[in-house]
């Protein structure tokens, strides 16, 4: 049997309304909100009066997060509140200063809330670090649905990426190219595309974030605690469609809406690997997550230089093989992927 055959995954999470105002109430005095500048006037009024102090997060990178450690003076506990920057960073500090942490999700954007390491950047380039555990995630409908609808529907990137993978690791294993840390397991990755097919049967109430939507967003996302729960194995979390993300985050040195960039990458694994990307291109433009290149503010010169050099760029970077790594990717698969997403978006202009 599979050692992750039950692999628990998640922290306890708690679901209710009104949730931002409790935090008062029982974190430990003086804390440290961390959110972002747009957020922070929405909440204030939640904390008026604490004994707390708001950091609004402005860069992830970690000589900066650095400094700003250094100057923050006496705090006992951190509050994590926003999208994936904010919570972070907000694991970051917890961790360097070894503080109880505690995360509010504004939006399910990106699984960064269930995920013990912060992904932080150092020189322009993503590095995971640190552990850092909440006490509780607490998720609040009313604010969930009050976010931009594309913020929610952006969390789907880190459920769907599951699908590539999982290919990128069979694939590896085939080819001998598996780490020997790291072997193919068959029922790991079943338990990763069974939160896939969980995704795409729910596309109409993720798009509607009804209750059963964010029930299967949030079960999905909490998978990504079983990157530590695997024993640091990202096998089956995610593959070529994250690699598309830091290719073009690092040839732009712009942040993007996470599920985009990463659902755009899932649609180019699953095209190289000639496995459901008409289905899953589908999926992702019924649930209105808008994966074109315009609609990241890139131009398709920019997407074709990023595709073009990732295979490059990934011979660089310390990362698990995949089929990037091997496959050059040419003109006419780069027109054939225009074609598709001028296809699956042409009726939802």
């Amino acid at each position: 049997m599979s050692p992750h055959a039950h692999l628990p995954s998640g922290f306890p999470t708690v679901i209710g309304r009104g949730l931002a105002a409790e935090f008062r109430n029982f974190v430990n005095p003086p804390f440290l909100v961390v959110t972002m500048d747009d957020l922070w006037p929405r909440f204030a009024a939640d904390f008026a009066g604490a004994d707390c102090r708001p950091y609004l997060t402005r860069s992830i990178e970690r000589a900066e997060l650095e400094r700003d450690l250094a100057a923050l003076g006496e705090v006992r506990a951190v509050v994590g509140l926003g999208g994936g920057q904010a919570l972070d960073v907000a694991k970051y500090f917890a961790w360097r200063r070894n503080l109880p942490l505690f995360q509010m999700p504004t939006a399910l954007s990106v699984n960064a809330v269930y995920g013990q390491r912060s992904g932080v950047r150092e020189n322009g380039r993503v590095s995971y670090v640190g552990f850092a555990v909440p006490e509780c995630v607490f998720v609040d409908l009313d604010v969930l649905r009050a976010a931009p609808p594309a913020l929610n529907r952006s969390g789907i990137g880190d459920i769907l990426c599951f699908h590539t993978g999982v290919l990128d690791w069979r694939y590896a294993h085939d080819r001998g190219r598996a780490e020997a840390k790291w072997p193919w397991d068959p029922v790991l990755a079943e338990q990763s595309l069974a939160r896939v097919e969980a995704v795409i049967a729910a596309a109409d109430d993720i798009r509607a974030l009804t209750d059963r939507g964010i029930a299967v967003l949030l079960e999905g996302l909490k998978w990504g605690t079983s990157f530590h729960g695997a024993g640091w194995c990202p096998r089956h979390i995610e593959g070529t469609d994250h690699f598309l993300f830091y290719t073009l985050e690092a040839l732009t040195g712009r942040k993007f809406l996470h599920g985009q960039p990463v659902g755009l990458g899932v649609v180019v694994g699953s095209m190289l690997h000639e496995n459901r990307a008409d289905e899953l291109l589908d999926v992702i433009a019924r649930i209105g997550l808008d994966i074109r290149p315009e609609a990241m503010g890139l131009s398709w010169t920019a997407l074709e230089e990023g595709l073009t050099t990732m295979r490059g760029y990934l011979a660089t970077l310390p990362l698990w093989h995949s089929i990037a790594h091997d496959v050059a990717i040419t003109p006419g698969f780069i027109a054939d992927l225009r074609r598709r997403l001028d296809r699956a978006y042409a009726h939802r202009r």
